[in-house]
């Protein structure tokens, strides 16, 4: 499948078109005094094709096939521009662009959330956007803590290096982690101890998706997509060499980081290289040191790409590798805790053909192997729990723009293999699985008013290399291959009310498989500190959807405001069964995946209001309220040889309370500042075993400069967490109980773009 998919995508790529080719050029300036702006990101959006702005302000994008564009026009400091052009023949339009200084950046361009690349306020979905600025002031060490402050995100974890997104209250594999659009290939969505295998020092920009356009990437996102963007690939060879370094350190952990990405031109091709090194100690809590939470992350890329006007043709390879400690103190757990090393290879190949006329705007296929290695240590030094995973993917998007009564749309086919290898004391057995996917998504434009639908068929088949039995309630299930499929789909409106607000509402119905270890687990897991059991017999999630939310786009103001209601027939879930007897190392708490009927309700909100150019207010709110709909039968609670019955809980584990943040932050394009405020309320609706988590507020601040040396941008931030180093916990860590969230730190960023 994989190679037919190169193949395909070479044969798209070198196509030749028949059509005028001219190019862009002009000058970026200083709405207010007119001097050239150099470091500006210039974005052709339709072509994906970049250059940045010499010293003199100066930008060029060559080889462009005649048409209707959009430039997308980003510079730190100032606030962003979509502009129209067109490009006719052979002719190269000019087109100068002036920006205007403010700290409030609106319409960011949206990767993730649409069929094509668009402005965020044109997107159907609740959408959020962090770059530039807002990456540095949000500097962290995984991609979760980047994301804390966006609303309806929460953070889960055992321990920094392990933090993974919650999206309105669902996680797991329900939430979608993304490199350029791809699936990371890593196992963290199989248990709270595995980390994330995405560097986010190098990032351009993560984007959020919430709602019904996550169909795109998989019909599991019941929770929504997160995207790391870093145009890995380049589409674009560049006139000069462009790229970022940086440096960081954090006093909480002793920790520094060490990263940097550049492309440059070579005769006809791109060549881009990245690498990132990230080193921390133990975590410092206001009582003392969370023991065995160091970590050691070495990260590298390196591509080639050809690109001209029918499109481009590319591949890369990357390494991932993280050596890091899981806390011990656990009931039945090590007392020193765990090490764990996990290993990620990647090489990825990408071909698109991109033209003007025709039935596709653009075709893309990318082919990716992944191999990935995980090891559980002790401290002794075996092996206690291992996993290997082999996993190759295959697909084809072709994306079109106007095309009879359809304003855009994009069809594709996905194709996955996984083989996945146990070892140590897992009883998991050794697994493979195949997915196959259709899906398609077209939009229609009457007047003011947006409708969006989609369609999405998915195919999944599990094969365990061994035969075995497991004990579900007392009766003894064998462990045999399953398959599912289901059709999932959506359908959505946005409408502009004014050329400033819109009103968006969409219905859809996702569908999830059980993954392997749901289905086949049976014993204990070392680092994350329990007995699992799965359910050979698990039936399929599905959900039934509603989103709706309201957007205000203005130049002094922007808010959005979404609430939501999934409906999930048959949510798997760990379900409490006490504690099973170990032996020497004590009992570890017994879950069992099961199948209950639950209903996922809330609302978010955000907030920036300009108070002038340079002052901004900014807030954030979530709430998600989640309930079993099906009755459950009381829990057997299993200890040493007797068992016991008590209530189950009407509530899922691991719900996020109302939580949110508000701030106030000065923006210029030479010095910025600012103080926040992050809170949470108590959590009181607890799920089987959980304990009640008060409420938090804390406080952080931050200050920076920027400095211009002739094209390069010089950055520092200095920001303080938990300013007055409060001990408070997070509902969502599994060690709430041994220690608190980090206490008072102070963090160093300096970078610098070229």
């Amino acid at each position: 499948m994989i190679k037919l998919v190169s193949v395909l995508g070479i044969v798209v790529a070198t196509a030749a078109g028949a059509q005028g080719v001219g190019g862009v050029r002009g000058r970026i300036t200083d709405a207010a005094d007119g001097r050239p702006i150099p470091a500006t990101t210039v974005r052709l959006v339709e072509l994906r094709r970049i250059d940045v702005s010499h010293e003199d302000g100066e930008y060029e994008i060559i080889g462009v096939p005649a048409g209707r564009y959009s430039l997308s026009v980003q510079r730190v400091g100032y606030r962003p521009r979509t502009v129209p052009l067109v490009v006719t023949g052979s002719q190269t339009t000019v087109l100068d662009v002036a920006l205007e200084a403010a700290a409030l950046q609106l319409a960011q361009t949206v990767v993730t959330a649409s069929a094509g690349e668009r402005s965020s306020r044109e997107v159907l979905s609740s959408t959020s956007v962090v770059s530039g600025a807002a990456l540095d002031r949000q500097s962290a060490a995984t991609v979760a803590g980047v994301l804390q402050n966006q609303p309806g995100v929460s953070v889960t974890s055992m321990g920094p290096t392990t933090a993974r997104p919650v999206i309105r209250g669902l996680g797991g594999d329900r939430i979608l982690m993304l490199e350029d659009g791809q699936r990371s290939g890593d196992l963290s969505s199989l248990s709270g101890d595995h980390a994330v295998a995405i560097e986010p020092s190098t990032a351009k920009q993560i984007e959020v998706v919430r709602g019904p356009m996550s169909l795109l990437y998989g019909s599991s996102a019941l929770g929504g997509v997160v995207n790391v963007v870093r145009e890995e690939i380049p589409t674009t060879v560049p006139d000069q060499m462009h790229g970022a370094l940086s440096f960081e350190g954090a006093s909480v952990s002793r920790g520094t980081t060490f990263g940097g990405y550049a492309a440059q031109r070579v005769g006809p091709l791109a060549l881009r290289g990245e690498a990132s090194w990230r080193r921390s100690g133990d975590i410092r809590t206001p009582l003392g040191a969370l023991v065995n939470t160091q970590a050691q992350t070495a990260n590298g890329a390196g591509a080639v790409a050809w690109a001209g006007t029918a499109g481009h043709l590319g591949a890369s390879y990357r390494f991932y590798g993280s050596n890091y400690g899981i806390p011990g103190g656990f009931i039945g757990g090590h007392e020193q805790g765990v090490d764990i090393r996990m290993r990620r290879h990647t090489v990825r190949a990408e071909a698109e053909r991109t033209r003007r006329t025709g039935p596709f705007t653009s075709i893309r296929s990318t082919a990716t192997i992944t191999q990935y290695d995980h090891q559980e240590i002790e401290a002794g030094g075996s092996i206690a729990t291992r996993f290997d995973q082999f996993q190759s993917v295959g697909e084809v998007v072709a994306r079109h723009e106007a095309a009879g009564p359809f304003a855009s749309g994009a069809i594709g086919v996905r194709a996955q293999y996984r083989d996945i290898v146990t070892g140590g004391t897992l009883r998991t057995p050794s697994t493979g699985d195949q997915t196959l996917a259709g899906f398609a998504i077209e939009e229609v434009k009457v007047g003011d008013l947006a409708f969006q639908g989609g369609l999405r068929y998915d195919y999944a088949s599990y094969t365990p290399r061994r035969r075995t039995f497991i004990f579900v309630g007392g009766e003894r299930i064998p462990v045999e291959p399953r398959s599912f499929g289901a059709v999932s789909g959506s359908v959505g409106a946005l409408y502009d009310l004014r050329e400033v607000l819109h009103l968006g509402v969409s219905l859809n119905r996702a569908y999830r498989t059980p993954d392997f270890n749901e289905l086949y687990s049976n014993g204990p897991h070392l680092a994350a500190n329990s007995f699992d059991v799965g359910d050979p017999r698990l039936r399929q999630e599905t959900g039934l959807g509603v989103d709706a939310f309201v957007r205000l786009d203005r130049e002094h103001l922007r808010a959005e405001v979404s609430v939501f209601r999934n409906r999930l027939d048959n949510f798997i879930f760990p379900s409490s069964r006490g504690r099973a007897e170990l032996g020497s190392q004590g009992a570890r708490p017994r879950f069992q995946y099961t199948n209950e009927d639950a209903l996922f309700s809330g609302a978010e909100g955000q907030l920036e209001l300009a108070l002038t150019r340079r002052w901004v207010v900014d807030a954030t709110t979530s709430i998600v309220r989640a309930r079993f709909t099906s009755a459950r039968a009381p829990i057997p609670v299993i200890n040493d040889q007797d068992t016991t019955f008590v209530p189950a809980s009407t509530h899922p584990p691991f719900i996020p309370p109302l939580s949110g943040n508000v701030g106030i932050r000065y923006d210029q394009p030479t010095a910025f500042g600012g103080l926040t405020m992050r809170w949470a309320g108590s959590q009181e609706r607890l799920g089987d075993f959980e304990t009640r988590t008060a409420g938090y507020a804390v406080v952080g601040t931050n200050v920076g400069w920027r400095r211009l040396v002739g094209s390069r941008l010089h950055t520092i931030t200095l920001r303080v967490d938990n300013l007055f180093d409060r001990p408070y916990r997070d509902h969502l860590s599994r060690i709430k109980e041994i220690m608190p969230e980090p206490g008072r730190n102070v963090n160093l960023l300096y970078r610098l773009s070229f």
